[in-house]
């Protein structure tokens, strides 16, 4: 009897054993995006964003979610914890609100920086009703009214290290919060896929994956539906500032969204990913070569563009009516959807710029973010 009890017990040691071999787990699988990872777990999932800033080195965040603390390994709970699924959130960039709005969570916004940049209709109307609220931006946020709000965890994003104040500020209150560096994509579709981060929060992870395919699969479609185009129209962007014109370079994310659309960007050759201050001479002697000129800040007439400086009516694409600006889905207040949905949704943007290019459609009834300025 005690030799059967014995191997009995030996066996239920051998079945935890294998048991903890096997351990399920399993890597969100990513196609286009690079700032972040998901790894599921099993009963808790653990969200990486290795580039949390502008030029960040060796800098990795890890963000634990999971229904229950008690599911988190001893080892781990140190890290950030956020409860899932999130019912109360606050986020510090319209973006936030794109891909909230998209997944049908727009009721779970209780707070944003900065109010009248927003779009989402649903979220208007929670501003209106006070449901939804201002924190201000930084430095000056309202942290009195960010505390009494309590969110279950709080949407940043920073430009570089200070936000990491933020982070403990919010910390030493009990209130977790995680970084969201959709910014720093290349690729228009890396922005769009982190709909899968945002999905992790709210547990619904099949949701972003049917909303991304589509998004995935329309995107290709027409970046392949442009290339049929034997011409490649000449393009300026941009509007300049006081006295230097940033100009999206060469390998950024503007860039690329002219050349799947089929357009010969002017500043192609340029290695960066960022904007590259540029003196106005230069500009425009470049710009005497470009056909159609688009994003011009936030001008909504061509007179407004002249009152920068009268030189821009020498510009051929300004001559011949051909500039066009990203604002047609501006708001009263200010809030662009073209930074908001458009985040989520590139074909959109890209079949405008594909029916800028080519001329698909002279009327311009069909464009969804653009307008032709007059």
């Amino acid at each position: 009897m005690k030799r059967l009890v014995f191997i009995g017990i030996i066996s239920l040691f051998a079945a935890c054993s294998s048991q903890e071999t096997t351990k399920h787990y399993s890597k969100t699988n990513l196609i286009y995006a690079r700032g972040f990872d998901i790894i599921d777990q099993g009963s808790f999932k653990e969200i990486f964003v290795s580039r949390p800033w502008q030029k960040a080195q060796n800098q990795q965040f890890r963000f634990l979610l999971s229904s229950d603390t008690y599911n988190i390994p001893d080892s781990l709970r140190t890290e950030i914890f956020i409860k899932t699924p999130v019912k109360k959130v606050v986020v510090f960039s319209s973006t936030h609100v794109g891909y909230i709005a998209s997944l049908g969570e727009s009721h779970s916004i209780a707070a944003v920086s900065g109010c009248d940049f927003v779009s989402d209709s649903i979220l208007r109307a929670s501003i209106q009703q006070k449901h939804c609220l201002d924190i201000g931006f930084a430095p000056n946020i309202d942290y009195e009214t960010l505390l009494a709000i309590h969110p279950d965890v709080v949407f940043l994003y920073g430009l570089d290290p200070s936000v990491i104040g933020i982070m403990n500020r919010l910390k030493s209150a009990g209130i977790p919060s995680v970084l969201v560096s959709e910014f720093l994509e290349d690729l228009p579709l890396g922005k769009a896929e982190w709909i899968k981060f945002f999905s992790a929060f709210y547990n619904d992870d099949a949701l972003a994956d049917s909303i991304f395919k589509e998004v995935d699969r329309n995107y290709n479609q027409l970046k392949n539906s442009a290339k049929l185009w034997n011409k490649k129209p000449s393009i300026l962007v941009g509007l300049p500032w006081k006295d230097s014109w940033y100009m999206s370079g060469g390998k950024s994310f503007t860039a690329r969204f002219i050349e799947d659309a089929g357009g010969n960007y002017l500043w192609a050759d340029t290695p960066e990913t960022d904007f590259i201050p540029l003196d106005l001479e230069s500009v425009f002697l470049k710009a005497m070569k470009a056909d159609i000129w688009i994003n011009s800040g936030s001008a909504a007439s061509l007179r407004e563009i002249v009152s920068q400086d009268q030189r821009f009516e020498y510009l051929p694409a300004f001559k011949e009516g051909n500039v066009f600006n990203n604002n047609l889905r501006m708001n009263a207040t200010g809030g662009n959807d073209f930074w908001e949905s458009g985040v989520v949704h590139p074909e959109r943007i890209l079949s405008d710029l594909i029916q800028i290019f080519h001329n698909t459609d002279s009327s311009d009834k069909n464009l969804y973010y653009y307008q032709r300025l007059k």
